[in-house]
C-alpha cells in the first residue's frame, strides 16, 4: 500500500469533503427492480437482467492506510450490496421416474455459484455454461475452505443488502405440461437455505443493525387479465403467490431487519399475504440440525470444484484451465 505523507493536499482537505469525494468514487446503486421478466430464460444464456459490479473503481482503497480506513468504512456502511438469485426448474422424463430438479444461479460481490437441489433433498454446487472467455489461471479452493465473504473488519460495517429473486421456473409458464411434484412442493422452503446461511455469514458482524430488502420478480405476478387468459383461477394464482413467498422464506429467518416487497397489485388484492405466509413457515419449520449442517457446508461434485476468479468464488469444471497452487 503506497504511503502518502500528512502533508498530502488530499489529506489536508476537511474530512467532510473527503467523504463526499469517497462517495463519488465508490458508491453505486443496484439497477431498478424490474416489474416482471420477459419469459423464462435458460441459466447461463443471455440474461435480460444481468448482474453488474457494485462499484466503478475501488483503487482508492489501496492508496494508503488512512484513506483505506476512511473510505472502506464509508463504502461498506453506505453501499447497498446486491444479491441476485435466479431460480429455475426442470423435470426428469417419466420413463426414468419423473422428479423435480431445482436450479439456482446465485451472484453477489464475492461469489457466483450454480446450485442444484432436487425433491429428494440432495443439493450440490456445479458449473454452468457461460460464453465468457475462461481466465488463464485459477486458484483452487477446497470445499471446507470456501468462505469468500468480506473480512470480519468489513462485515461489521455492512448495513444494507438487496436480495432480488428472479423466478423463471417452467412450472410457472406451462403448468399443463409441468406440474411440480408433491415432494418438490414440500422442498421449496429449503431451496434457498444455503444462500440464507451465506447471508448470515456476510452479516455476522452487523446483526440487527443490517437491513435486507427482498424483492420477488416473476411472471406469476403479471396482470390478472393475462392470467385469466390462461384459464387459471384466482385460487390457483393465490397458491402460486404463496409458493413464491415460501421460496424466499429463508431470507426472513436471520437476525437482520427485512422488508419483503411484493408487487403493489398483489398486496392490494391479497393484503397481508407475505406476513401470513412467513408466519406459517416459521411455525412449520421442518429444517433438522443435520439438514442445516448440510446446507451450511458448500460442497461440489465431480467434475466440478471451487476456484477464485478475480477475487470471486466460482465453480469450474475440471481440466478447463491451469491452476495456481
Amino acid at each position: 500500500m503506497k504511503e502518502i505523507g500528512p502533508s498530502s493536499p488530499f489529506l489536508n482537505l476537511p474530512r467532510e469533503l473527503r467523504d463526499e469525494i469517497y462517495k463519488c468514487l465508490l458508491l453505486s446503486t443496484p439497477p431498478p427492480v424490474p416489474l416482471d421478466l420477459q419469459g423464462p430464460f435458460p441459466l447461463g444464456l443471455q440474461d435480460p437482467f444481468p448482474y453488474r459490479p457494485i462499484s466503478r473503481d475501488l483503487s482508492i482503497l489501496r492508496v494508503n492506510k488512512q484513506i483505506h480506513a476512511e473510505a472502506s468504512r464509508l463504502f461498506y456502511s453506505q453501499t447497498n450490496f446486491w444479491i441476485k438469485i435466479t431460480v429455475s426448474d426442470w423435470h426428469t422424463p417419466q420413463y426414468i421416474g419423473q422428479i423435480t430438479q431445482f436450479e439456482v444461479l446465485y451472484e453477489d460481490p464475492w461469489a457466483e455459484l450454480n446450485y442444484s437441489y432436487d425433491e429428494k433433498g440432495q443439493g450440490h454446487y456445479s458449473g454452468f455454461e457461460t460464453f465468457e472467455p475462461a481466465p488463464q489461471a485459477y486458484e483452487f479452493v477446497r470445499d471446507k475452505e470456501v468462505e469468500s465473504t468480506p473480512a470480519s473488519t468489513y462485515r461489521d460495517l455492512i448495513r444494507h443488502v438487496r436480495v432480488d429473486i428472479l423466478d423463471t421456473r417452467v412450472t410457472r409458464e406451462t403448468r399443463e405440461s409441468y406440474t411440480i411434484s408433491a415432494a418438490g412442493r414440500n422442498r421449496v422452503r429449503k431451496l434457498l437455505l444455503p444462500f440464507a446461511y451465506r447471508l448470515g455469514r456476510i452479516l455476522s458482524g452487523a446483526g440487527k443493525d443490517a437491513e435486507v430488502q427482498i424483492n420477488i420478480i416473476s411472471n406469476t405476478f403479471k396482470e390478472e387479465g393475462c392470467k385469466n387468459a390462461t384459464g387459471e383461477s384466482d385460487a390457483e394464482s393465490l397458491d402460486l403467490y404463496r409458493e413464491l413467498v415460501e421460496t424466499i422464506w429463508p431470507f426472513t429467518t436471520g437476525p437482520w431487519v427485512y422488508k419483503l416487497n411484493l408487487p403493489p397489485r398483489i398486496e392490494q388484492k391479497h393484503p397481508g399475504l407475505g406476513k401470513e405466509v412467513i408466519e406459517w413457515c416459521d411455525e412449520n419449520n421442518e429444517v433438522t440440525e443435520e439438514e442445516r449442517f448440510g446446507f451450511e457446508v458448500m460442497k461440489t461434485r465431480y467434475p466440478y470444484f471451487f476456484v477464485r476468479k478475480g477475487g470471486r468464488c466460482i465453480v469450474m469444471e475440471e481440466d478447463l484451465g491451469p491452476l495456481i497452487s
